[in-house]
């Protein structure tokens, strides 16, 4: 089993992106938009006469961009964005490598969208989304204001820009409106994206195992080259939650394969045990006892030690997690 999960382990070649132009371009060569642009569904119907019209419309489930372009269509004075992990995967590399889903979010009149999802077969996921088959991809769709920390009430919902202030990392706080190709994201982002500063946004939620899972494994994969105050004392507060052997356990289950490292668990375990110095005293004393355990520690195959890890380093300036706005083109 864990012979097949290390063959199974991505192999990345970072480069990100240097503007949301070269994003944009990302996307739409990831999802096949030169060559199948003549294939989307136009409508030329409002959205209740569109759906009033279900019987004579095929909903299209085979092409992802067909499927945007027809919740677009559909939408006359709504939006659809594309969200989260799509958008930071090919803004930290090119989209050779990225298998994921795909999250989408709608603004407008979800009842008929909902109506739609059903005939095309979606079924509810746990979070209250839809999850359907599109061609090769799987698909989440939400009603942008009913997704898990705004009907929690962490969030208000003050418009499609409350969404970034609800993602795990912030390299996913970012969405793009399919309808118009702008991006909406934290003034900090390119800089963030650029820099690989590694931030965590919101700490609550609703799957809190695979969301430590998910923050370790960016770190292992080496996608961070700085890290915050913030996401070092979510990651050591995770160690103590969470043992080693349960995070791989719940890692493998969800990606069929393993990139964290004992070493990195262990050198966050450091820092948690040492929380009564300053953050600086606290990574020095992780990294010499992280270093000083290596030839003890089970570390995967072909890893390499922990001293050659992109250096665990507080960014220059604090993360402004406050500012949003609307890059329009």
């Amino acid at each position: 089993m864990m012979n097949s999960a290390l063959s199974n382990i991505p192999r990345v070649k970072f480069k990100p992106v240097a503007s949301f132009d070269d994003l944009r371009r990302r996307v739409e060569r990831l999802l096949g938009y030169a060559a199948s642009t003549s294939d989307q569904t136009q409508l030329s119907l409002s959205l209740n006469e569109t759906f009033r019209a279900e019987e004579l419309i095929q909903f299209p489930t085979r092409n992802i961009l067909a499927f945007l372009g027809f919740l677009v269509d559909a939408l006359p004075d709504g939006d659809v964005y594309l969200f989260g992990g799509v958008l930071r995967d090919l803004a930290l590399a090119s989209g050779k490598w990225f298998s994921s889903d795909i999250d989408v979010v709608v603004e407008g009149e979800w009842s008929g969208v909902v109506r739609y999802l059903e005939k095309g077969r979606a079924r509810r996921n746990k979070f209250g989304g839809y999850r359907l088959s599109v061609g090769d991809w799987k698909v989440d769709i939400w009603k942008a204001d009913e997704t898990w920390a705004v009907s929690q009430g962490l969030i208000p919902y003050q418009g499609i820009g409350s969404l970034t202030k609800t993602t795990v990392l912030n390299w996913d706080a970012i969405l793009m409106n399919w309808r118009t190709r702008t991006f909406v994201a934290r003034d900090s982002y390119l800089d963030d994206i650029r820099s690989r500063t590694l931030d965590i946004v919101l700490t609550r939620n609703p799957d809190p195992l695979g969301m430590a899972v998910r923050v370790f494994r960016q770190f292992c994969l080496k996608a961070a080259k700085a890290i915050t105050d913030r996401a070092i004392c979510y990651m050591s507060d995770a160690t103590e939650r969470f043992p080693l052997a349960e995070l791989i356990e719940r890692e493998l289950a969800s990606y069929q394969n393993s990139v964290i490292r004992p070493d990195v668990y262990r050198f966050f375990q450091y820092i948690k045990a040492n929380e009564r110095v300053s953050m600086s005293e606290r990574i020095q004393i992780a990294t010499e006892l992280t270093k000083a355990d290596i030839g003890h520690l089970p570390l995967h195959a072909g890893a390499t030690p922990f001293g050659s890890q992109p250096s665990v380093a507080l960014p220059d300036r604090r993360q402004h997690l406050d500012g949003i706005y609307l890059v329009d083109y």
